[in-house]
């Protein structure tokens, strides 16, 4: 959240939304990206994030592994078994309600790890998040609580969904409202000379190592395959009968069995561009945002310096217009 709000989130929720499970070449065409239908929030009227008070720690965290890591939680929560309407639910009233991304990170991976442990999802998903983020809940609050979700979440009447949608529209104007001071406190903190601190790191390398182990396996795979190809091609050349006839479904079973690794390791390839392609830009925002910060540290600098010299001229005149002692 924080500074890679805006743009950079939309970004991670949009590839969320388009990412197939790693290693899966059973996917249907995923959906398009998410465009978010509700209003922008109304500008915050002066002062009315006065009251909202943000620890230096919370200003000074930053998310940014967590954001580039929703695509690959949205992945393995495919993975898992989560349906993909529930996904997408879950990750557009997030996004509409203005959680940041490495938010729905936790959350998707949290499901994608307790779907994965029991063998099956529990239906409603969305729903269940579009519930209990109307109630106010998110972050790791809503991530714990996902972790005793022991049924499948019930349908909303009409009545009921008009009602969230109050609830999620106000909760919207709210956070927009402390994202602006958040910003402003990590622009006065980085000001003062603190450095952001990096949150979610060994969850990201530790999602990286899997991709990357994906694609080994499935170029192993590849090749164990078309090695096995290659010899039962070379006992067709002489044989004959039933001999020739099992040798022959071996081989179009085979040719199958790599058409889906090749699909497979296509997907992963792209997935994993996209996500390179997703760190530049990330990159690339980032030191955008640090030329920003300087230059404003350095207005900072001059604003003190000539209050500095206003308040030294001012004493050195009231020094000469005193009366000697």
């Amino acid at each position: 959240m924080h500074k890679h709000t805006g743009v950079v989130s939309a970004g991670a929720f949009a590839l969320a939304l388009l990412l197939p499970a790693a290693g899966r070449a059973d996917l249907p065409p995923s959906p398009p990206p998410v465009t978010a239908t509700t209003a922008a929030p109304a500008p915050a009227k002066a002062g009315a994030s006065a009251n909202i008070k943000v620890s230096d720690q919370e200003a000074l965290s930053d998310d940014i592994l967590a954001v580039i890591d929703l695509p690959l939680a949205a992945a393995d929560a495919r993975a898992a078994g989560v349906p993909e309407a529930d996904l997408r639910e879950a990750l557009v009233v997030t996004q509409e309600v203005g959680l940041g991304a490495g938010e729905a990170t936790d959350l998707v991976a949290e499901e994608a790890d307790a779907t994965a442990k029991r063998g099956k999802a529990h239906a409603g998903f969305g729903k269940w998040v579009r519930v209990q983020v109307a109630g106010g809940l998110r972050g790791p609050k809503l991530a714990a609580k996902l972790k005793d979700r022991k049924e499948d979440a019930k349908e909303l009447t009409a009545e009921e969904a008009d009602k969230l949608k109050v609830k999620l529209d106000a909760l919207a104007l709210q956070y927009g409202e402390r994202r602006t001071k958040l910003l402003e406190k990590r622009l006065e903190l980085v000001a003062k000379g603190q450095k952001k601190v990096l949150v979610a790191k060994e969850r990201h390398d530790k999602r990286q190592e899997k991709l990357a182990t994906s694609t080994e396996a499935i170029t192993e795979k590849s090749g164990q395959v078309e090695l096995r190809l290659r010899e039962v091609e070379a006992k067709l050349a002489t044989a004959s009968g039933d001999e020739k006839a099992g040798l022959e479904a071996e081989k179009k079973r085979l040719e199958q069995m790599g058409a889906k690794l090749d699909k497979a390791e296509t997907k992963l390839d792209k997935a994993a561009t996209k996500l390179e392609k997703q760190d530049a830009k990330l990159d690339a925002k980032e030191s955008r945002l640090e030329q920003r910060e300087e230059k404003a540290e350095q207005r900072q600098d001059k604003r003190d310096a000539k209050t500095d010299a206003k308040l030294e001229a001012k004493a050195a005149k009231q020094d000469k217009t005193a009366p000697p002692q």
